[in-house]
């Protein structure tokens, strides 16, 4: 490996997750990392931390742990590590015997398997750490000129496994000057090879591949190494460096507490992650000078100051006896058994190796050539028997931190780790939170007392925040037509938040009014920009009629009129408000339909009207004086906006929201009597579409008048044809013919008409140019029905420039006319 550890691991993490990005896909694990080997208990199984990134909505995530190689570990059934994962990270924990494995898992939704990961090995294990001089550490020996003790390879197991360093790259060069963890590797573990070395501070294998091989044959299950040997050191400047006692050396930098710091610092930095079994001691050579009780201090110190400083009180250490240098040195040898045989202390002997003691094992009398590293390597994998492993009780793994993700707009998360640390994040930020856009993010954490934990990596994908939906309606407008309400269609299918506070994909809305919706990312919660939609009512197709039963009626009588509101278009509308204004002289008497008065002006409401319908409104009055009445009413006020019309504008424009009748005394008076309308705007003088009256012709028009509209059988009713000429020529002998329908009879007529058959005809002599004359006949319904009665100018001797007499009833001329009767029973007669 070449360049900075810190830039080394990056790449390596991002080379093992790329994929998550690349592929789009959905889950990813992130802790475990590859080849990362936890420390098992006396039972031989660990609980695995087991956490990972999703970026679809998943009911559950189930995990299972496959043996890679049959008979090296205990593959396990599917299990539920966590149902309805949440922010994006799921999380559990698995009971996994030891072995080496590989770790799948997939999530669930609707029932199905929809994403699935895999991590290609991690291990349930032991773990070692190593501490010692250069037999330790590894080293060279010059013998006639030449390198006797070069390394043996490394493991040729795969689960033989350390982390690696690069003891010729910047990082390691900056840890020589500063023992600052943050220059040693992270989580990149690999197996132990000739050119991998291993944190924190070897750069051979030296006898130690070996070692692992032989001793993961034996156990069967993986093994990791952490390697804190320092070269030319002693257990006494390790006991001055760990107590801060000052002391000079060549190279060995006591400002940096070394040599200790570097078996300080894989405490701190790896066995939180990986937890530990022991410490394995390979010291000796070099405390040949120092007697035994000072030899056996030293040993004893270290051991306490290592379990004291990271809280491990029983932490067990296993020592080598290690005293060679030509010859052995029955002190050291001593001091080591001391320790050793202390009942209770947890320290056992390791191997002998004073035993491997030939020149062709150790060329310059005491480092190991390449038969005395296997040798050696053997020894310790002998050494570490299965009843110390019975006794001896580990400290496991402890659980990482896991960090948590929000929202932060723009297609970003801010990710946020635990409080009460120091932070670096693999982006250099020093900040306990990340707000970031697609990519993949790790981060160390420091505590208090300098121990490292490694959060697992967090994968934000390439989308977290949706784009904005559109909206569509069930009808193709953004106007409410129905009662039943509006349906609003967001374009996306997942989670939707309406500000009705309606989460589905459709909401259903009965008020006008501004309805927005954003978009809700299914596993994050972020939401899109909101879309805002401003919902109306339909416009109404809404018509006004006013008619009265009876058209002449007596002096002080009463006479019911009706407010027919018709709404012929094909949507629902809301509430309509109308009025009617009384003329001078009428007196309101009731309304069964809830409309009231006020200073002369009937008002009321209809609630609500579906497509098609037509809603009456009756009251009744009482006429005081003789005369003729022209009663207007209008609507005032709805809902809807009424397409066409202006509401409340008065009752004399024309528009369909306005209506008029008339009735009229049977007392004459030439009177007229019109209901007030105070609300008329001013219309523009409108150019008449009509010709110069001819000075050569009679211009005649016909109207018809019936007394009442509603009639019992056998009950009078009185006919007035009315002809206008509006021409510049006298018009004379006008005959007029009235057809009647079959259930109609001829009673009488003051003014000589008669009847033949079922024409009723008559005569008027003459009519000068702007005036009118009027025939008047009665008539009396002989049957139930109902009844058009048509009339037309039959003859006359003038031509009229605009219509045709005498050529029919139904060619929609102006000299003919028609009006509509129906008789009823004569309880339903209006009063």
């Amino acid at each position: 490996m070449n360049g900075r550890v810190g830039v080394v691991v990056w790449i390596t993490l991002v080379a093992v997750l790329a994929g998550f990005c690349e592929a789009k896909a959905q889950i990813k694990i992130t802790f475990p990392v590859s080849r990362l080997v936890l420390q098992r208990d006396n039972g031989n199984q660990a609980n695995v931390q087991i956490v990972g990134s999703y970026s679809q909505a998943l009911d559950a995530v189930e995990v299972r742990v496959v043996a890679r190689v049959d008979g090296q570990g205990t593959t396990t059934d599917w299990t539920t590590l966590q149902t309805n994962p949440t922010n994006g990270q799921f999380r559990g924990t698995l009971s996994v015997k030891g072995g080496w494995y590989k770790l799948l898992v997939r999530g669930r939704s609707g029932g199905a398997i929809v994403t699935t990961d895999s991590l290609d090995r991690f291990g349930v294990g032991e773990v070692f750490a190593i501490m010692g001089h250069s037999n330790a550490q590894g080293s060279s020996c010059t013998v006639n000129g030449a390198n006797q003790c070069p390394s043996i390879n490394g493991a040729n197991d795969d689960r033989v496994t350390v982390v690696a360093i690069d003891d010729n790259g910047s990082d390691f060069q900056q840890y020589l000057n500063t023992a600052d963890t943050r220059y040693l590797p992270g989580l990149a573990f690999s197996q132990l090879l000739l050119t991998s070395g291993f944190s924190p501070f070897a750069s051979i294998p030296w006898l130690w591949g070996h070692m692992g091989d032989v001793l993961v044959q034996r156990i069967n299950v993986p093994v990791m190494f952490y390697n804190a040997g320092f070269g030319g050191t002693t257990m006494q400047q390790n006991y001055f460096a760990a107590y801060n006692i000052p002391f000079q050396h060549s190279f060995v930098r006591y400002d940096l507490r070394m040599p200790y710091a570097n078996l300080r610092n894989l405490m701190n930095l790896y066995v939180p992650t990986t937890g530990i079994r022991a410490v394995l001691v390979q010291h000796g050579e070099n405390d040949r000078d120092n007697p035994t009780d000072s030899t056996a201090k030293y040993y004893y110190k270290v051991i306490d100051k290592v379990r004291s400083e990271f809280s491990k009180p029983n932490l067990a250490c296993i020592i080598a006896l290690s005293s060679f240098v030509g010859a052995r040195f029955d002190n050291v040898r001593a001091a080591q058994f001391r320790v050793i045989n202390t009942a209770g202390y947890l320290a056992f002997q390791g191997p002998d190796l004073d035993n491997i003691n030939t020149l062709a094992d150790r060329p310059d009398g005491l480092h190991f050539s390449p038969s005395g590293q296997n040798k050696a390597g053997d020894s310790w994998a002998n050494a570490i028997s299965d009843s110390y492993l019975a006794m001896i009780s580990p400290y496991p793994a402890e659980a990482q931190p896991v960090a948590s993700l929000a929202c932060a707009g723009s297609n970003q998360l801010t990710l946020t780790q635990p409080t009460g640390y120091q932070y670096t994040w693999s982006t250099g930020s020093t900040s306990s939170s990340l707000t970031v856009g697609s990519g993949i993010y790790t981060a160390r954490l420091l505590n208090g007392q300098n121990k490292v934990y490694f959060p697992p990596a967090v994968v934000v994908p390439i989308t977290v925040q949706p784009a904005a939906p559109t909206v569509t309606t069930d009808n193709g407008t953004l106007a409410i037509c129905r009662t039943t309400g509006l349906k609003l269609m967001s374009s996306y299918t997942g989670l939707n938040r309406w500000s009705t506070g309606a989460t589905s994909s459709s909401v259903v809305v009965t008020n006008p009014g501004v309805y927005s919706v954003q978009a809700q990312h299914a596993v994050y919660g972020c939401l899109s920009n909101a879309v805002s939609q401003t919902i109306s009512l339909a416009s109404a197709e809404l018509s006004l009629a006013f008619r009265t039963a009876r058209r002449t009626i007596s002096i002080n009588d009463t006479v019911s009129f009706w407010l027919s509101v018709q709404n012929k278009g094909t949507c629902d509308v809301g509430a309509v408000s109308m009025q009617s204004r009384l003329p001078p002289n009428v007196t309101f008497v009731s309304s069964v339909d809830n409309l009231s008065a006020f200073n002369g002006v009937v008002s009321g409401t209809i609630g609500s009207m579906t497509a098609g319908l037509t809603t009456n409104r009756r009251y009744v009055v009482r006429l005081t004086a003789p005369g003729t009445y022209m009663t207007a009413a209008e609507l005032t006020a709805s809902v809807n906006p009424i397409a066409g019309v202006t509401l409340n504008n008065g009752t004399a424009n024309g528009e369909k929201d306005e209506a008029q009748t008339d009735v009229r005394t049977l007392a004459s008076s030439s009177s007229v009597y019109v209901s007030p309308n105070p609300n008329q705007i001013t219309l523009p003088t409108v150019q008449s579409n009509q010709p110069t009256p001819d000075p050569a012709k009679a211009d005649l028009s016909l109207q018809m008048q019936i007394s009442s509209m509603a009639i019992k059988i056998g009950q009078p009713v009185s006919v007035t044809l009315i002809v206008n000429n509006l021409g510049g020529l006298t018009a004379k002998n006008v005959v007029l013919n009235n057809l009647l329908p079959s259930g109609l009879q001829f009673v009488s007529s003051s003014s000589g008409m008669t009847v033949n058959g079922s024409t009723v005809q008559g005569t008027i002599s003459q009519i000068p140019a702007g005036q009118s004359a009027s025939l008047t006949f009665v008539l009396q319904a002989t049957s139930m029905g109902t009844f058009t009665n048509r009339a037309q100018i039959f003859s006359v001797d003038q031509a009229d420039p605009d219509s045709t007499p005498g050529n029919g009833y139904t060619n929609g001329e102006d000299d003919q006319a028609s009006a509509y009767l129906r008789t009823i029973n004569p309880d339903s007669l209006p009063k």
